[in-house]
């Protein structure tokens, strides 16, 4: 392999969790007069900034009360969950097919202490040669947290696959020269990943495979 680092994102990707952030969205939607939102309108509509995808999901524009409501929707129910979730099927079988020829690491937007939790939870750390979640404030984009991920990593981006769940994904790591991989087991339809030009797989296992042999 031509490549010598493999950088994962979590939620959507090594950890199947897309049923409860959907259920999550739906409900709280609801409470806000949007009923009868379904699994297929949040894959459908998901993007960045939230505040986009949530206008796109009530059919008009977020107001900030709203938001806030959303957010804390997702704070009081995901945590309480989040060690009952599963890995994906096949995320073991993905990391140590590509730890034989790439060193690895996980980089998310999700709070730090959450993604050490659950790192633990699931024994992964060995898997990793770093781990970082979001620890700031504000809203920094992937891009930013990516270029420093590659930084303290002491890698060259063009060295490295991003393996994703979403078009911020992709958008975060192609201006760094990050090579994406992209799985339709998250938070973004086949469709939206598509259009990317990137790769996109059904499972880890055939993501992992394409960059071994790529």
């Amino acid at each position: 392999m031509k490549n010598n680092h493999v950088i994962w994102d979590w939620n959507g990707t090594l950890l199947d969790d897309f049923a409860i952030t959907a259920q999550i969205t739906a409900d709280a939607l609801a409470e806000l007069g949007r009923p009868g939102v379904t699994p297929e309108m949040v894959r459908e509509h998901y993007r960045r900034p939230l505040s986009e995808y949530f206008s796109a999901l009530l059919g008009r524009t977020a107001r900030p009360d709203e938001l806030r409501h959303l957010g804390e929707a997702y704070e009081r129910n995901y945590d309480p969950a989040m060690h009952g979730l599963p890995l994906a099927i096949d995320a073991l079988d993905a990391l140590s097919t590509l730890a034989e020829r790439a060193n690895q690491s996980l980089l998310s937007m999700a709070p730090h202490g959450q993604i050490e939790q659950l790192i633990e939870h699931h024994g992964l750390g060995s898997h990793f040669t770093l781990v970082e979640g979001f620890t700031g404030t504000g809203h920094p984009t992937k891009r930013e947290s990516l270029e420093r991920h590659c930084e303290t990593l002491d890698v060259n981006p063009r060295a490295c696959w991003l393996i994703g769940d979403t078009v911020d994904d992709f958008a975060a790591a192609a201006p760094l020269g990050v090579r994406t991989a992209l799985v339709t087991t998250g938070m973004q339809g086949r469709d939206a990943l598509l259009a990317t030009g990137a790769p996109v797989f059904d499972n880890l296992a055939d993501a992992a495979e394409h960059i071994l042999n790529t």
